[in-house]
């Protein structure tokens, strides 16, 4: 098994909801659900706690999130909340290359490449994309940077969330659209990220530290503004409008460049246990 951000996804992907869940509290009353788009099908996949799959069309997804602020007798309503963890392959570094920046002065040293191609159907490359996206209302966007060097550590059975570096994206400086190279550097493996080619100071958390911002936003926002920002965050991407009856088979959806490091989060009460 070759090391790929999508590999690197997947074995990060359960132990990350794992801490979410635990930290949230969700007991066994509450409920804890994700999702996750696929560009094949063209489907939302919906998993449940048990991690039991359902899938949703467009329409039932967007109704889903429409209804997410509607009052049931006594039911209370659920939470919603997007965020983006764009994996990256992490390489180390034994010498110092043309574009390393003067501040990282240790040997060995890790460098993260990001995607800077603009894509020939959108004209956007990934980071372009991703960039983008973090400047929407209460998106959350980070490059995830495993400190992962081995093939033989994406075999454990208990993937640990310490070796991973969660770059923001808002410390980012900008697009990155002039097509050139450009990197994420760490002078170890625990140090603040620096943004290159123009060497520009970043921001990491950890993976607790991201956890609890997830459920301090979840904390902070209004019964359906979490639905509502989600909706207008994936009608955004998918370029329509969230109550057309039918799509529009010229607009350009860039849903699928970047579903991979899209999950969608919902959050449910216990008081909802049993409906």
């Amino acid at each position: 098994m070759a090391i790929t951000e999508t590999v690197l996804e997947m074995h990060y992907h359960k132990p990350m909801l794992d801490l979410i869940r635990s930290t949230y509290g969700v007991g066994s009353k509450g409920h804890f659900n994700f999702y996750k788009y696929s560009p094949q099908k063209e489907v939302f996949l919906g998993f449940d706690q048990a991690y039991a799959m359902t899938q949703y069309t467009d329409e039932q997804f967007f109704d889903l999130l429409k209804n997410s602020a509607m009052n049931s007798g006594y039911k209370l309503p659920s939470k919603f909340l997007a965020y983006f963890l764009q994996y990256k392959v992490v390489s180390e570094l034994s010498k110092r290359q043309k574009k390393t920046p003067t501040s990282i002065k240790s040997n060995p040293h890790y460098r993260a490449t990001l995607d800077t191609t603009k894509n020939d159907r959108t004209g956007f490359s990934q980071h372009e994309l991703l960039h983008n996206l973090s400047s929407n209302d209460g998106a959350m966007v980070y490059y995830a940077c495993p400190m992962i060097l081995e093939k033989a550590n994406l075999y454990e059975p208990d993937p640990t969330l310490d070796t991973l570096q969660l770059v923001d994206m808002a410390s980012c400086p900008g697009s990155f659209s002039d097509n050139s190279k450009h990197y994420i550097y760490f002078s170890h493996k625990t140090a603040q990220p620096v943004w290159c080619s123009e060497p520009v100071q970043g921001k990491s958390v950890t993976a607790e530290q991201f956890v609890r911002q997830v459920l301090n936003q979840i904390e902070k926002t209004e019964v359906g503004q979490g639905g509502e920002r989600v909706l207008s965050l994936l009608t955004a991407m998918k370029g329509r409008k969230a109550d057309a009856e039918s799509k529009d088979k010229g607009e350009s959806s860039v849903l699928g460049l970047v579903s991979d490091s899209l999950t969608i989060v919902q959050f449910i009460p216990a008081a909802q246990s049993g409906a």
